[in-house]
């Protein structure tokens, strides 16, 4: 063979030698980087969403989560921060390490939520704190979202290769930013369910201790007209009827004094009327339930042991519980003002309609007190069971030396 075309013959044999090596190693990184990216993926699909449904704290899985990454892509650091309250917070780092939150703008929460992995140039224009006290480095910003709300971000660098980052990473970030996603969306939505299903806890011990405290008020105030028909008005009737048998039996013998009785039996008459009256008057007010609000918070505060004053101008009527509700609460809210407002103190009672909604006010510039240092009484406990058994509620603010207001609000659904 010609020595020329023996050294061609060599030279294509170590051209296609080389080529096949090349193919080969090219191969074999394709194979490590893809087997790379599932490794990551298959964690955020699989352990990471396992162990969420398992209990295991979040806190915990974002820190495997953000190792699983550096490790798979050899990063000089890998983050997962979380968006809560128009802020960034660092959750979760490998290598560990601090930073400091970072505000971000409704405004921008929704463009950063719509973006796709991103580089450094474009943190710098829409968060630039993001990079403070970063070397000079590779970075790739990946949105952690969910129906398009920011959920946070996952943060990775690398020095090494790092014109490879991009290509190396992008993908698999993309897919890890979204499995993350739903797991956070997941936990926070678990969180709200468990918040709600306490606060109906509580609302549903808080109802039945109401309830319980109106049985109890209920059979109190039974047995209070009970006592006071038995000490009043059945005492009245009593001395009545034997006044009425001496009359009959001194009307022949005696009839000057038989005249005196009669005299004796129009009083006590008159005193049981009274008193039957004032009773009747405890139970429910005649004049509120024939004249509204307007003149039974009028009488109410004429006897008032404080002067007191009424506006409650062009308030309708309204459904007897609501009425007896609220009528109750301002006469509670006065004997509350004259029990501890103190001498000199003057009291004003608002009603008024808003909104689909009964409002009311009862407000002195008395004493006033510390709230802290108050605890809740029977008669603030009282107002509060009146008017949530008609879906009401009750507030009191107050300070020293600037009186003490009442407020409280009924829907009227009208």
């Amino acid at each position: 063979m010609d020595p020329s075309a023996a050294l061609l013959v060599a030279l294509l044999a170590a051209i296609v030698a080389a080529a096949v090596v090349y193919g080969v190693l090219a191969a074999s990184s394709r194979r490590q980087t893809e087997g790379a990216s599932l490794s990551a993926i298959d964690f955020a699909r699989t352990s990471f969403a396992r162990q969420l449904n398992t209990g295991a704290p979040m806190s915990e899985l974002l820190l495997e989560m953000v190792e699983a990454l550096r490790d798979t892509f050899h990063l000089d650091a890998a983050e997962l921060w979380l968006c809560a309250d128009d802020k960034l917070t660092l959750e979760a780092t490998d290598p560990k390490g601090e930073r400091s939150p970072i505000a971000i703008t409704p405004p921008d929460q929704s463009i950063a939520a719509n973006a796709r992995v991103s580089s450094a140039a474009w943190a710098q224009v829409w968060l630039p704190s993001l990079l403070d006290g970063r070397p000079s480095r590779a970075l790739r910003v990946a949105p952690v979202s969910h129906d398009g709300r920011l959920l946070g971000l996952i943060v990775i660098e690398r020095t090494a290769k790092g014109d490879r980052l991009a290509a190396d990473a992008d993908g698999t970030l993309q897919e890890v930013a979204r499995e993350v996603g739903l797991a956070l969306n997941k936990a926070r939505l678990d969180a709200a369910l468990q918040r709600s299903v306490e606060q109906l806890r509580a609302q549903a011990a808080e109802l039945q201790a109401s309830r319980t405290r109106l049985v109890a008020a209920a059979d109190e105030e039974r047995r209070r007209i009970e006592r006071n028909l038995h000490d009043g008005a059945q005492q009245h009737l009593v001395a009545l009827s034997v006044k009425v048998k001496l009359v009959d039996q001194l009307a022949t013998t005696n009839p000057a004094r038989a005249n005196e009785l009669m005299q004796q039996v129009q009083d006590d008459v008159k005193a049981a009327l009274d008193e039957l009256r004032s009773l009747a008057h405890g139970i429910y007010p005649p004049l509120l339930s024939t004249g509204g609000l307007g003149l039974a918070l009028t009488a109410a505060c004429r006897r008032a042991s404080l002067p007191s004053t009424l506006e409650a101008d062009g308030v309708g009527r309204f459904p007897p519980e609501v009425e007896a509700a609220v009528y109750f609460c301002c006469v509670e809210g006065l004997q509350n003002a004259g029990k501890h407002a103190g001498s000199g103190a003057s009291a004003c009672v608002r009603v008024w309609e808003e909104s689909e909604h009964l409002r009311f006010e009862v407000a002195d510039d008395g004493a006033g007190f510390a709230p802290e240092a108050q605890t809740s009484g029977a008669g603030l406990t009282n107002m509060r069971d009146r008017l949530g058994a008609v879906g009401g509620t009750i507030s009191v603010e107050s300070a020293p030396g600037r009186g003490t207001h009442l407020w409280g609000v009924v829907p009227t659904g009208a």
